[in-house]
């Protein structure tokens, strides 16, 4: 039986030569004749852009280069809004959502309909392993911690969720709710997946489905991602209370004394490293819970 068609959106803002690499890493997916690869450019529009034609507002395409459709979509400037752009310019049955810093493993796409979805199923969540894409501290301590892993999420407590880092949404289901919240910077993806299950699809893990995810190669790039973390986490609570809590000023602090002692404890076994990752796990804490008091919505 064949699976159904797929359309891959990725959402991007970078260099050229890192768009480059995109292209590289998707034009190595296995695909079948009707599945299509969009990466949907949201870098800041050019003062002089290309005459492109419309696909949707603040949205443009350019030609296909190396088997990738390139879509411009800088009207509003976040990961959502561009998938959404992606999203209404494909014609796939599901929607496989990955990140510009992923590699996806060549057989994908074959791996997140095996075993086909039952009907009601709206999200498939893939694996996501973090790689050292640089030899810093700080792209270590991301694959040592294990960050990116769909566990984080589908095993929470509270509601689970797909990371957009790697997941399958079916088009029928996105279209139902309205697609992700455009404007939110963070937590976009928890917000999909809670309106989808409010809306009575069901989600399913597909751990044979991989892509691998390079971390980020300084603490300060580490330290802004988890700010941005924690004001989607905000942003999510008010949305949905209970669901991401913030830990009272207590819970802070006992958790700052153990990474310090834990920071203590490796340097006198000389183990440096582990030292700087401790200190690391406590900058990422004051970063994500400070992240709380910044706003997730972005205007444009």
């Amino acid at each position: 039986m064949a699976r159904p068609s797929v359309s891959v959106v990725v959402p991007f803002v970078g260099g050229e030569a890192e768009l480059a690499g995109v292209r590289r890493a998707l034009s190595r997916l296995r695909r079948g004749p009707a599945d299509e690869l969009i990466v949907v450019d949201n870098r800041r529009a050019p003062a002089t852009p290309r005459r492109v034609g419309a696909l949707a507002p603040g949205a443009g395409a350019n030609a296909h280069e190396g088997g990738v459709r390139i879509l411009r979509a800088s009207g509003v400037r976040t990961p959502a809004y561009a998938r959404n752009a992606g999203a209404r310019a494909s014609i796939g049955e599901w929607l496989v959502f990955v990140d510009a810093d992923t590699d996806p493993d060549p057989g994908l796409l074959d791996a997140y309909f095996a075993p086909t979805p039952d009907e009601m199923v709206g999200v498939l969540a893939g694996a996501v392993s973090d790689a050292v894409g640089a030899d810093t501290v700080a792209s270590r301590y991301g694959v040592q911690r294990g960050g990116m892993d769909q566990a984080v999420t589908m095993e929470r407590r509270g509601t689970p969720y797909a990371q957009t880092s790697n997941c399958a949404v079916r088009r029928r289901a996105f279209e139902q709710i309205g697609g992700f919240m455009a404007e939110a910077r963070a937590g976009e993806d928890a917000d999909l997946c809670f309106r989808l299950a409010r809306a009575g699809w069901t989600l399913e893990s597909r751990p044979e489905a991989r892509v691998c995810h390079r971390a980020r190669a300084t603490v300060r790039a580490l330290v802004v991602q988890l700010a941005r973390h924690g004001s989607g986490a905000a942003w999510l609570e008010r949305r949905y209370p209970g669901e991401f809590t913030a830990p009272g000023t207590g819970v802070l602090m006992r958790r700052a004394v153990a990474d310090v002692r834990a920071a203590a404890r490796a340097l006198a076994r000389g183990d440096r490293e582990e030292a700087a990752f401790a200190m690391i796990d406590l900058a990422g804490a004051v970063a994500f819970e400070g992240g709380r008091r910044l706003p997730n919505l972005r205007r444009h």
